[in-house]
């Protein structure tokens, strides 16, 4: 119940956040049913009054009946209209919020999350939205004012239908929530199916190119197939509380009527009930009783729409470990002076210290090498310095400034970074390299001519320039159109045009060919002149150019130094890493 709770209130904060239109949709959505269950009292009136023969008492009658038919038909209007408004922005306003809340968790969610499951959450998580919308407020809501105003109108008919009527709504609650608990069950257990068979979908997309290579396409489907087995299981035992609430609802409605009128019946063949209150009484349970089925469809939508939204509202109970200050610094630009003071750091899934005790200080405009063997702790550093996780011991500083004083994004945006896997946006060319300089409301501040001055630093200009389409070229999702060396030099003139204080390369040109290599390699020493940079060094011949270079193993810095001064140490481990590559 505290869950449900929780949901709903979370649900209400989106769905009611104008209060002008709230107000009006509560009254309209009580309003509504009530004068819509008029229509049984008109009945009555029509059939006491027509053996009077009294002619314009009937035409009265008729004129308020019509006008009455007429003020529910504007007032169901106005309550879907205002509904509307308000499930509209409520659905808009949690997908924004949701995506934002995505954006800001720590780099330890995002390397951790399936987006085949995130995705599946997200697209049910909105239906959901809409389902509760509708189910709460246009079934039950609605159910329960027509009860209560069939209520007013038994009580003050007959004690006995009145008592009868609680008993069967009673009963029909009780069987609704059990029913109901087993549906919330097996529902969770068949959003979690849906959800692996959405990760093995996105990741074989994903990943096509590695399944065609390995001509894993039989296995794959086989993998999928093996998942939808247990799925349909799933899926049967969820929709068996389905039928199971049909049968014992109908039964139960069915015997409900039977009774009642079999006593309105007696009661009006004994001369206690006019015939008008005869049809009062059937009038009313033929439509009532059928909106009691809305009541079930109502929470049978509910139980479903329940899970779906409880992992996507979930998604917000995600909590961001790596905090921005409550009163951050604020700085133009930074000069570029870094230290690493006594730094250690140990991620929490392997327990592993990764960075141990590491004091390095980096001048302004210098260029640090870092190089080791994998694992040795050169990315961790990295990804301390951006505050993708937040130091164990120590701390590190830009500018003598601890970079946990700094908002993360304020403190991102003075570093420019070419990763080891550049991933590019299923656009053009020109976006992606524009994409450097966007701002926060998606506007292209780069001029044509500024993206193809950050192409041709990159040395990107003259490849683009024989392509048919130009800047215009599509790259394919994450950029599979281009080949490795063309997307890192791309990367590089997207870094170029955020016009960073700080330069982040994570070199990777091992794979690439000479020519390759040699394009990247001088596209990064022209950016990075002038310019604090920071190389993770994988090809000892770009290190080999850095002021000074931090050989790492295991966690720690047991080298430092220039490349000559470090190939004069005979047992050096930079040494033994430049011999090994120069054998090559």
């Amino acid at each position: 119940m505290q869950d449900l709770l929780k949901i709903l209130k979370t649900y209400y904060k989106f769905f009611f956040n104008k209060r002008g239109w709230t107000f009006v949709f509560i009254v309209l959505i009580i309003l509504s049913p009530v004068v819509e269950s008029l229509t049984p009292y008109f009945y009555k009136l029509f059939v006491d009054t027509i053996p009077k023969m009294d002619y314009n008492l009937m035409l009265k009658i008729l004129l308020f009946y019509i006008g009455i038919q007429f003020i529910a038909l504007m007032l169901s209007s106005a309550k879907f209209l205002v509904g509307d408004i308000l499930g509209l922005e409520a659905v808009a306003k949690t997908l924004a919020t949701v995506f934002s809340h995505i954006h800001n968790l720590d780099f330890a969610f995002h390397s951790s999350k399936s987006s085949g499951s995130l995705i599946s959450a997200i697209k049910r998580g909105e239906g959901a939205m809409w389902n509760l919308y509708f189910s709460i407020h246009f079934r039950i809501v609605d159910v329960l004012v027509r009860f209560i105003v069939l209520l007013y109108f038994f009580k003050n008919l007959n004690s006995t239908i009145f008592l009868l009527t609680i008993a069967t709504f009673t009963i029909a609650s009780i069987i609704m929530l059990v029913f109901v608990k087993f549906n919330v069950e097996r529902r969770r257990k068949v959003n979690q199916l849906e959800d692996d068979i959405s990760a093995v979908v996105v990741d074989n997309m994903i990943n096509f190119e590695t399944v065609k290579l390995f001509v894993k396409e039989s296995w794959e489907q086989k993998r999928l197939s093996e998942i939808q087995i247990d799925w349909k299981k799933a899926v049967w035992k969820y929709v068996y509380t389905y039928r199971g609430l049909d049968i014992s609802m109908g039964t139960l409605i069915n015997l409900s009527i039977f009774s009642i009128l079999l006593y309105a019946l007696n009661m009006t063949i004994k001369g206690f009930f006019t015939l008008g209150d005869f049809i009062l009484v059937a009038v009313f349970l033929q439509s009532f009783f059928p909106h009691l089925y809305e009541l079930v469809w109502g929470f049978r939508d509910i139980a479903k729409s329940y899970s779906d939204i409880e992992k996507y509202f979930g998604i917000l109970d995600n909590d961001i470990k790596i905090k921005d200050p409550e009163i951050p610094k604020f700085l133009d630009k930074v000069r570029g002076e870094i230290e690493f003071k006594n730094t250690s750091f140990t991620y929490s899934e392997s327990k592993k210290e990764a960075v141990k005790n590491i004091s390095l200080p980096i001048r302004q405009g210098q260029s640090i090498a870092l190089v080791g063997r994998s694992g040795s702790g050169k990315t961790t550093l990295i990804k301390l310095l951006m505050r993708f996780y937040d130091v164990d011991r120590g701390s590190i500083t830009i500018d003598n400034i601890d970079i946990r004083k700094f908002t993360k994004s304020h403190l991102r945006s003075f570093m420019g970074v070419v990763p080891q896997e550049p991933v590019l946006f299923n656009n053009t060319i020109g976006y992606n390299i524009a994409y450097g300089r966007m701002t926060n409301y998606g506007n292209e501040k780069a001029t044509k001519q500024e993206v193809i001055a950050a192409a041709k630093i990159a040395n990107l200009h003259n490849f683009i320039e024989s392509l048919a389409k130009k800047y215009n070229t599509h790259v394919g999702e994450r950029g599979i159109k281009l080949s490795g060396g063309q997307k890192q030099r791309l990367a590089i003139a997207r870094m170029v045009l955020s016009d960073p204080d700080i330069i982040i390369f994570d070199e990777a040109t091992s794979q690439l060919d000479s020519e390759n290599e040699r394009l990247i390699q001088e596209a990064l020493w022209k950016v990075a002149k002038d310019k604090t940079t920071i190389i993770i060094a994988h090809r000892l011949s770009t290190a080999m150019r850095a002021d000074k270079i931090i050989v790492m193993e295991k966690g720690r810095i047991i080298e430092k130094g220039s490349h000559m001064s470090l190939l004069a140490k005979e047992k050096g481990l930079y040494k033994h890493f430049w011999n090994l590559q120069i054998k090559l």
